[in-house]
């Protein structure tokens, strides 16, 4: 591959050197590991691919196509480079305009550096453009974006670029920049979520004649960004510990179910720590998700862990799990444990008698959404569990 580093210098300089300011803020404060020789390579092109960002949105054709992602009732938030580029997919109608001027950037400067290197680059290595708030955050009428790369050695912050009238000037772009002004990022392939099993949850059945109980998750809220603006979308996991009995060796075993995997937008976690009412819906976002299919009141006591993955921490956790034969039998408990990697939002134990009555017949002081008690794993993360029976 050519050097890209030296085609962007070149391309930045037919475009005027007088709208180029530069003098990045300090980065001192921010803990960044050590690069690679393949991720200073990705870094590199996109820093690269922000740069031609903020130029060509600078055209109003391009502008207002980028109100498909920053819209308040938008359906996607992010667009990869690979759906733009393809002439097959959807993306290419809706974002021409785009298309066509970063095209045409790389096809323009072909003569001093092969351009073509950095758009097969970004699209073959799962690039992506990525709103991660709506306008609707901003004041009425804001229409312009500070566009910035992922800096791959942190998720905190990194050099970010805007225009001010003709001038391109270098800002810091970090969450807190993020609260006053609307940003673009140009972001990495997301890490594969290699924690998912599957939601295949098997129990034995209740006796014949017993009502079957099922719980979903119903809505979630986490007024946790658990992490910088560069970590993108939450990855949040529910996971449930509960016993399994042994009828023909009354042994009892504490088992975990397979998690439950909740892509939480990050406009929702801004909503739920800003206390917005309106937008996001209020950070309560909806995931109705069967969490026990069948929910047997011989188990009196269950866990439940909330967490948001990752691949750098692996952590291993314990609970007690309990269960009861009949009425009349004593209660054993065992320990249920598991390992993951992540950062923990909760691990509790929570009674069933007090789970079916506070879900059947709230009390004064329980908070309700949509009729449902809210369930509190830590004071940043809430769900709400409806019951209902089969």
């Amino acid at each position: 591959m050519k050097n890209l580093i030296y085609a962007i210098a070149i391309c930045l300089l037919a475009a005027g050197c007088e709208k180029y300011e530069s003098g990045p803020a300090s980065q001192d404060t921010v803990s960044r590991r050590v690069l690679s020789d393949s991720e200073i390579l990705l870094k590199s092109n996109l820093d690269q691919a922000a740069k031609i960002m903020v130029d060509i949105i600078q055209d109003d054709a391009v502008l207002s196509e980028l109100t498909l992602l920053s819209e308040e009732n938008r359906t996607f938030y992010s667009l990869p480079f690979a759906d733009l580029f393809s002439e097959t997919k959807n993306a290419a109608g809706s974002f021409k305009n785009l298309r066509e001027r970063f095209m045409n950037v790389c096809a323009s400067n072909d003569s001093k550096g092969d351009w073509s290197d950095l758009a097969n680059y970004l699209a073959k290595n799962d690039c992506y453009i990525y709103c991660p708030y709506p306008s609707s955050f901003y004041p009425k009428g804001t229409n312009s974006f500070t566009v910035a790369a992922h800096p791959i050695d942190n998720d905190l912050e990194n050099t970010g670029y805007m225009f001010e009238g003709k001038k391109m000037k270098q800002v810091t772009v970090n969450e807190e920049y993020a609260d006053k002004f609307q940003v673009i990022l140009i972001m990495p392939k997301d890490e594969d979520s290699d924690d998912i099993k599957g939601l295949a949850i098997s129990e034995e059945s209740g006796s014949k004649g017993d009502p079957v109980y099922e719980v979903k998750v119903g809505k979630v809220r986490c007024a946790d960004y658990c992490g910088g603006i560069f970590e993108g979308e939450l990855e949040l996991r529910v996971g449930r510990g509960y016993p399994e009995y042994n009828m023909e060796t009354g042994e009892l075993k504490g088992k975990f179910s397979a998690v439950i995997p909740i892509e939480y937008p990050r406009s929702y976690a801004k909503a739920a720590i800003k206390d917005y009412t309106v937008h996001s819906e209020g950070g309560w976002f909806t995931v109705n998700v069967i969490w026990d299919s069948n929910w047997q009141t011989t188990d009196i006591q269950q866990g439940i862990i909330t967490y948001e993955y990752d691949q750098v921490t692996e952590l291993s956790v314990g609970l007690t799990v309990g269960y009861k034969k009949d009425p009349l039998s004593g209660s054993l408990t065992a320990s249920a444990k598991t390992t993951f990697r992540g950062e923990v939002l909760g691990l509790n134990e929570w009674n069933r008698n007090w789970f079916f009555a506070t879900n059947t017949s709230p009390g004064p002081d329980d908070i309700l959404k949509d009729g449902w008690v809210v369930r509190t794993t830590n004071p940043v993360f809430k769900l709400t569990t409806p019951l209902r029976t089969i």
